[in-house]
């Protein structure tokens, strides 16, 4: 029995030890990471100023998940706070105290949007550039305008902590600084024109996974800190079942073809509904064909 039970000490010991030797080896080989800056050839944006490129850019802003991630006001929240994995928050983008947008040049927003890099050249974190960074200058350039637009909210988010565990999983591969996997040189991938096509609608409706998951089935916490359960809007939910007219109304008005209230703060139909009706319509096709996984991913 004691022979046993020194040779089970001895595994127990040998885990922990092999869980420490990880532990510190991620957080040094995540921080010499860390240390990389990145320089990016700043791109020659014209931002609007006219009604229609506000609109559009805010509709984006909501797409794009920049008000589930930086709160409704763009002023920012905590996001994750919790060892052993990290004390993350979100910064504050408008021109208040403590706000990026105060010293931001147009530049600067667009390394972050598209490149997921600060105006210091140091790597954002959790900031889903990989799929910005299809955006055409045009889309960039009508974001910077609404973020620009804002009204400024005053205070500072706390800085960034990451704990053993986020340090191992960054060292280790997983995807949670996009710079590192961004062809800086060059956009990979554009998005098509937009239009009412299944293609734009697929690159409109990006952001909608935040909230309704990557199968656009729902999920238990829809997105952001505190939202309700997001309900499935693919071919299989009950927004799946609406007609395009019925689609694009319910995004116009805030209410369902059933009569319910759609709350902005979480489903912000008030930004997205200001997109043209093409631009609502290919969402609504796009959506048609996410019946399955396989086809959510397509």
């Amino acid at each position: 029995m004691r022979k046993a039970l020194r040779i089970l000490g001895k595994i127990v010991l040998g885990l922990v030890a092999l869980i420490v030797l990880v532990l510190v080896v991620g957080w040094v080989v995540s921080s010499m990471k860390f240390r990389k800056r990145y320089a990016i050839a700043p791109a020659h944006l014209t931002v609007p100023a006219d009604s229609a490129s506000l609109a559009r850019g805010h509709a984006l802003a909501a797409l794009s998940g920049c008000t589930g991630c930086h709160a409704g006001n763009l002023g920012g929240q905590v996001m994750i706070d919790g060892f052993p994995m990290a004390k993350l928050a979100a910064p504050n983008l408008t021109r208040g105290r403590g706000g990026v947008g105060a010293v931001y040049t147009d530049a600067d927003w667009e390394r972050a949007i598209r490149h997921g890099v600060r105006k210091n050249g140091e790597a954002l974190f959790i900031m889903p550039s990989s799929e910005f960074n299809r955006f055409r200058d045009e889309d960039v350039a009508q974001l910077v305008a609404y973020l620009r637009s804002v009204p400024p909210v005053n205070g500072a988010q706390p800085p960034r902590v990451l704990y053993p565990v986020a340090h191992a999983l960054h060292a280790f591969g997983a995807p949670l600084v996009p710079a590192e996997h961004i062809d800086h040189a060059r956009q990979a991938v554009v998005a098509p024109p937009p239009g009412a096509t299944v293609e734009y609608g697929k690159f409109l409706a990006l952001g909608c996974r935040f909230c309704h998951g990557e199968d656009l089935r729902g999920q238990d916490v829809g997105g952001e800190p505190g939202a309700p359960p997001s309900p499935d809007i693919s071919r299989t939910g009950a927004a799946g079942k609406w007609t395009e007219a019925q689609f694009i109304q319910t995004l116009r008005t805030g209410v369902t073809p059933a009569g319910r209230r759609l709350v902005d703060r979480f489903m912000p139909w008030s930004a997205i509904g200001k997109l043209s009706d093409d631009e609502l319509r290919g969402v609504w096709m796009y959506l048609q064909t996410t019946d399955s996984v396989a086809a959510a991913k397509k």
